[in-house]
C-alpha cells in the first residue's frame, strides 16, 4: 500500500477526497508502459540498476507523487533475491585477511595487496563486498499487470491508505441477494473482522467498528479493514462512510460505485485463513463426536440485525451448535453480544480472547454461563472448546 507521503487528496470541510487518476489518460498509459517494461525487462537485475532506469521516467513525470507511488505498487508486487547466499562467510574472510595484510610493514602495491589478501581468503575480491544489501537483491519475478491494472491499482491503493487509519466503516447496499450476503460474510471472517449487519426491506447497512481504545494492535486492524474494502467494490451498487484520521484531525471518506474503483480480487468466498485451516484439522482428528458442518447460517436478531458465526458444530446425536469468536480488536462487539446472549435462543457459544478481559469485564463473565463461552490466547485451542461443548451438551433437554 502507498505511504502516508505518497497520498494525495484534498481536504473539504470535515471531508477527505483522494485524487483518483483518469485510467484512459494517453500520457498515465504510456508512463505505466514504461515501469512495466524497466520490471518486465529487468530479471535478473539489481535492484540498484531497477532503481537508476526507473529514476529517469520518475523524473520527467509533472507529478513526481503521482510517479513514485505507482513505482511502489510495482516495487511491492516484485519478488528480488540474494545475489550471495553465504555473504556474510565470504566477507568476514575477505576482512579479516585484508585486515592480518594490513599489520605487515612491507611497503607493496595496490596489485600485490588484492592478489594477497585473495590468496589468503580463498575468496574473489572483484565482486561487491555486501551482496546482502538490498541495493544488491536481484529481481526474480514479477506480477503480471497491464498499464491499465496498474492505474486501477494505485487508485485503490489511494483508498487502501486512508482506511489504515479508519476508526470505522459503514457499507450499504441495495443488493440483497443471500448469496453476496454470505459472501460478504466470509469475506468479513477471512479478513478477521467483526460487524454490525443490519438487513432491512430495501437495504443493507455493515458497520465495521474500529478498535476504540485499544491501542495495541490498532494499526493491524486498520490494515484489515484496508485489505477488505477491494471486496465491497465487487458489489455492483454500494456506498461507503470511513472515519480516517490521516493527520491529526478525524475526516469523512465517502466513496460509491460510481468512484471508477475497481476490485483486484476474484473468489474471495473460497479464502480460508491458514490457522483455520489448522484449527478444523486438528478438532476433527482429536473430537470423535462432534464434526463441522460447512452451512453456517444467519442468526436473525431484533431490529433487522444479523450474525453470522465462524463455524457450526453438529454431534453425532444431531444436536447444532454455533461458534463466534472475538479477537482482541473486537470488544465493541463483544459487549453487544455479552448483553443479549442469554437471551438468545440460538445455540450461539462464545470463543474470547483473554486481552479483552480487563478490570470490571471478568465481573460481566461471571454472569455468563460456562456452557457458552471459553478464553483463549492468540487462537481458540480445540481442547477448551470440546470442554465447552460438553459442558453445553450436558444442559440439553
Amino acid at each position: 500500500m502507498l505511504t502516508k507521503d505518497l497520498l494525495s487528496y484534498k481536504l473539504k470541510s470535515t471531508r477527505i477526497i483522494p485524487t483518483f487518476f483518469d485510467i484512459d489518460e494517453p500520457a498515465l498509459l504510456l508512463f505505466s508502459e514504461q515501469l512495466l517494461a524497466i520490471f518486465n525487462e529487468g530479471i535478473g537485475k539489481t535492484r540498484e540498476e531497477i532503481d537508476a532506469e526507473a529514476e529517469l521516467y520518475l523524473q520527467g513525470q509533472p507529478q513526481l507523487k503521482f510517479a513514485k507511488g505507482l513505482y511502489k505498487i510495482l516495487l511491492d508486487h516484485a519478488q528480488f533475491s540474494l545475489a550471495e547466499e553465504n555473504a556474510t562467510q565470504r566477507r568476514e574472510a575477505i576482512l579479516s585477511a585484508a585486515a592480518i595484510q594490513l599489520k605487515e610493514t612491507q611497503t607493496q602495491s595496490v596489485e600485490d595487496y588484492r592478489s594477497i589478501v585473495a590468496t589468503q581468503s580463498q575468496q574473489s575480491i572483484d565482486t561487491p563486498l555486501y551482496p546482502d544489501l538490498p541495493a544488491f537483491e536481484k529481481l526474480s519475478k514479477i506480477k503480471t499487470f497491464y498499464a491499465r491494472q496498474l492505474l486501477q491499482r494505485y487508485n485503490m491503493a489511494q483508498v487502501q491508505a486512508l482506511l489504515l487509519s479508519a476508526q470505522s466503516l459503514t457499507l450499504t447496499t441495495h443488493e440483497m441477494s443471500a448469496a453476496n450476503l454470505r459472501r460478504i460474510f466470509k469475506c468479513l471472517k477471512f479478513f478477521r473482522l467483526l460487524a454490525e449487519i443490519k438487513q432491512n426491506k430495501d437495504k443493507t447497512t455493515v458497520v465495521i467498528d474500529g478498535p476504540l481504545s485499544l491501542l495495541e494492535g490498532s494499526r493491524k486492524y486498520g490494515l484489515q479493514i484496508a485489505s477488505f474494502f477491494p471486496v465491497i467494490c465487487l458489489l455492483q451498487q454500494w456506498q461507503i462512510s470511513a472515519k480516517v484520521k490521516p493527520k491529526r484531525a478525524v475526516k469523512i471518506l465517502k466513496l460509491d460505485e460510481n468512484s471508477g474503483l475497481v476490485s483486484h480480487y476474484q473468489h474471495m468466498s473460497a479464502f480460508v485463513p491458514e490457522e483455520v485451516k489448522l484449527f478444523a484439522k486438528h478438532f476433527e482428528d482429536t473430537v470423535e463426536d462432534w464434526c463441522f458442518i460447512s452451512e453456517t447460517p444467519f442468526i436473525k436478531r431484533p431490529k433487522g440485525r444479523l450474525i453470522f458465526p465462524d463455524f457450526s458444530l453438529e454431534h453425532k446425536s444431531g444436536v447444532i451448535v454455533y461458534l463466534e469468536i472475538f479477537h482482541r480488536w473486537h470488544r465493541g462487539p463483544l459487549t453487544q453480544r455479552l448483553a443479549e446472549l442469554e437471551q438468545m435462543k440460538e445455540p450461539l457459544i462464545l470463543a474470547i480472547d483473554r486481552f479483552l478481559i480487563k478490570g470490571d469485564w471478568q465481573e460481566q463473565l461471571d454472569t455468563v454461563d460456562d456452557s457458552r463461552h471459553f478464553l483463549f490466547s492468540d487462537y481458540p485451542a480445540v481442547s477448551r472448546l470440546q470442554k465447552t461443548l460438553a459442558a453445553y451438551l450436558d444442559k440439553v433437554p
